[in-house]
């Protein structure tokens, strides 16, 4: 599916389509956020494989903002969508990380309870950056290339 707008001088730009939501950090909300962002992919025709993975994604670096933002601040989360890809941000104000994770994150052992989370983000999006400032926050941007 194509979306375009017209910009009135005989050229067409992508239409761009986003949804902004707020959640208390607590885990009984993360359903929520999945939900969300499942039925906004599917409204928008973004395939199955890409909306199950980039959903995935969604819910572990919700699953490391409660537990390690260490605030009682809201989290924000957002989502875009264009005809090339859909992109999933979610921002805390919490602690913040001493430093952001590498870009090629190896899976612990099998073992081992935590540690996983930026593993399985970077396994199940095709693209994520994460934005961290000590004591000011972590914002953490994934997404997936659309399938055609």
């Amino acid at each position: 599916m194509s979306s375009k707008l017209s910009n009135g001088k005989g050229t067409a730009a992508l239409a761009s389509f986003s949804l902004q939501l707020m959640i208390p950090p607590l885990p009984r909300y993360v359903r929520s956020a999945r939900g969300a962002l499942r039925a906004f992919g599917s409204y928008h025709h973004v395939a199955d494989r890409d909306l199950e993975n980039l959903t995935f994604a969604l819910g572990e670096a919700l699953a490391n903002a409660i537990e390690h933002a260490e605030t009682q601040s809201d989290i924000a989360v957002g989502f875009r969508v264009d005809d090339g890809s859909i992109v999933a941000t979610v921002s805390d104000r919490g602690r913040g990380l001493d430093e952001p994770p590498q870009k090629t994150v190896p899976l612990p052992p099998d073992f081992t309870e935590t540690g996983r989370g930026f593993a399985i983000i970077a396994r199940c999006t095709d693209f994520y950056d994460v934005r961290t400032v000590p004591g000011g926050g972590t914002v953490v941007t994934m997404g997936r290339y659309r399938s055609r």
